[in-house]
């Protein structure tokens, strides 16, 4: 199920690629075949582009699909999603650094909480 929040993520991925090409609106409009218009309110989080529109977009801006995924948010939660990105993008040395300072905070706030 897409959120709110995914059209917005969904729309500045587009723009920052569109601009990243030096592409106008217009001229990537013309190039998946929408009106300039479609094109802005995509970027502006406002309208979901179609399954074809959406390929079309990713085919012309050479956008790598991973990039989608890999920044939609993974629950309703800005603090679970900004642990998970932490996590995914650590290395195994830090992911043990991790797991060990987060045990102990997870001992420690108990006993803080049994108090």
């Amino acid at each position: 199920m897409l959120l709110e929040t995914d059209k917005a993520i969904i729309g500045k991925k587009f723009r920052e690629y569109r601009k990243s090409k030096h592409l106008t609106q217009f001229e990537l409009a013309e190039k998946v075949g929408l009106n300039e218009k479609q094109i802005s309110r995509i970027e502006a989080g406002l309208n979901y582009p179609t399954y074809l529109t959406f390929v079309k977009l990713i085919d012309v801006l050479n956008i790598n699909i991973e990039d989608f995924i890999q920044e939609a948010p993974l629950t309703n939660n800005p603090l679970q999603d900004e642990v998970i990105h932490l996590i995914k993008n650590a290395s195994e040395a830090e992911l043990k650094v991790y797991i060990d300072v987060l045990k102990s905070l997870k001992k420690n706030f108990k006993n803080f909480q049994s108090k």
